[in-house]
């Protein structure tokens, strides 16, 4: 027997109100992480902030979730939630790792992909380069991570596994130190190169591009790693 209009409606708008309630407890946390006031190492502990926050452990839980899947934090079963805290030498690994990856993916497309997807990809990656002055700083940085997506899509099912690995733990590098509020996607240069690229169906060139892209947020975390003072802390 189904439920009354009503009660589907009240039930629909709790739904709502709860995830908005952990879209919220995420971004004020995700903040003190990339603020510092939550630093690496630091234990998150579900009693703690339920108290805090005013929000039930269930809602705090599905949080932590969010900025597990950000790479902000290492859930740890009966533990609780930890700042994540990479070393330098993951920083390196995992960009360099990253670049092979997404060089692999852009052959792919080239090898694989129907007329199209690659029309679908070439067309998104154009309007990024066109549109890139005008939109905000937060929307360049996700319309440059869905373009990635697309192409990631075309790897074979091993690479895109490694690839969503590579990517939850490159998302604490950018989350963290704000590349993504910054709107860095990578030289706008090298995204026309790849679009031309792909839309010729050149192999090489295409990896070429799509290295250089993950290169280019290599140095900035580098460099903002630095300008902090981050990177021989890191290191200890």
């Amino acid at each position: 027997m189904s439920a009354p209009p009503e009660a589907s409606s009240i039930a629909s708008a709790g739904e709502t109100a709860g995830r908005a309630q952990t879209r919220d407890i995420a971004r004020r946390l995700r903040e003190q992480i990339q603020s510092g006031a939550l630093p690496p190492g630091e234990w998150l502990r579900e009693i703690k902030l339920s108290d805090e926050l005013g929000a039930s452990r269930a809602t705090i839980r599905e949080a932590l979730r969010v900025l597990e899947g950000d790479g902000l934090v290492q859930l740890e079963k009966f533990r609780g939630a930890r700042v994540s805290a990479p070393t330098p030498y993951e920083l390196f690994d995992d960009f360099e790792v990253r670049a092979a990856l997404f060089g692999l993916a852009a052959r792919f497309v080239c090898f694989r992909a129907s007329d199209a997807d690659v029309a679908e990809i070439v067309d998104r990656i154009q309007t990024l380069v066109r549109t890139a002055g005008q939109l905000s700083s937060k929307a360049r940085f996700d319309e440059g991570v869905e373009i990635g997506s697309l192409i990631s899509h075309h790897a074979s099912s091993d690479a895109r596994t490694m690839l969503a690995a590579s990517h939850r733990k490159a998302r604490w590098h950018v989350s963290v130190l704000g590349l993504d509020e910054r709107g860095a996607i990578g030289p706008l240069d090298d995204w026309r190169e790849l679009g031309e690229a792909l839309a010729n169906r050149q192999a090489d060139r295409s990896a070429d591009a799509a290295r250089r892209i993950v290169y280019f947020m290599q140095q900035e975390v580098t460099k903002t790693l630095l300008s902090r003072g981050d990177l021989g802390r890191l290191a200890g």
